[in-house]
């Protein structure tokens, strides 16, 4: 067998030329006279030999030796290895696009916000002050100008004014309290709100990423499907 080879990158690259033989039979007739059956008579025929010129990239590449039988149809070159090689890359290219193809995990929705406790307990205590500040309006007056009169004879009145005075003070404390309470629900859900704003601009960001690599496997595959299509192999016909 004849070889020749040269470097191409960091495979090898070389034209082969194979001798193979068929085995085609020559068939004679021969005239006879008339009445007579003619007798046929297959003469068999030295094997033609054929010289192939073909293309590879490693010897073994080469399915036949100088000298052998062929038949129509068998292989004469086929790039095993390469082949091998293109489809394992193939199939982690499959499997990669269907890892990318998976979903990403969806971005849940703020809760719809609900502050209807804490406004219920402002409007309580609203309602409470009102009631407190009725009840001071409506109290008997003490029946003297003078302060120390008051506290020797209508000292009940006085203790009565600031048990209420007392009242008044703890229900607009509890109303601070309530507003107090619904700000600090409305800003906890202002930051659930920025929270998911970020988490969708991170969800935006994971989205396109994966759209362009997957585009990337899909290419890559594509372009050693196109590969595998174009090696040929070789066969006597």
């Amino acid at each position: 067998m004849e070889w020749v080879s040269n470097l191409i990158g960091i495979g090898i690259a070389g034209t082969a030329a194979v001798l193979v033989a068929a085995s085609p039979s020559q068939v004679s007739v021969e005239p006879v006279p008339d009445g007579i059956t003619p007798v046929t008579q297959i003469q068999p025929t030295a094997p033609k030999r054929h010289r192939i010129n073909v293309t590879v990239t490693a010897p073994e590449d080469i399915k036949v030796k100088q000298g052998d039988r062929v038949k129509v149809g068998e292989t004469l070159s086929d790039r095993t290895a390469q082949r091998k090689t293109l489809e394992a890359r193939r199939n982690q290219l499959q499997i990669a696009i269907n890892q990318m193809s998976l979903p990403l995990p969806p971005i849940q929705e703020p809760p719809t916000p609900s502050f209807s406790e804490e406004e219920a307990a402002i409007a309580k205590a609203r309602n409470d002050l009102a009631l407190v500040e009725r009840e001071i309006e409506t109290a008997p007056p003490l029946r003297f100008k003078v302060d120390y009169l008051n506290i020797i004879h209508d000292q009940e009145k006085i203790q009565k004014r600031q048990r209420l005075q007392e009242k008044r003070i703890k229900t607009q404390i509890a109303i601070d309290s309530a507003i107090a309470r619904l700000n600090a629900a409305k800003t906890r859900y202002q930051q659930q709100i920025y929270r998911h704003s970020l988490e969708m601009m991170t969800y935006q960001t994971n989205l396109q990423r994966q759209q362009y690599q997957l585009a990337s496997l899909v290419k890559q595959s594509q372009e050693v499907e196109k590969e595998l299509a174009e090696l040929s192999i070789v066969r006597f016909s």
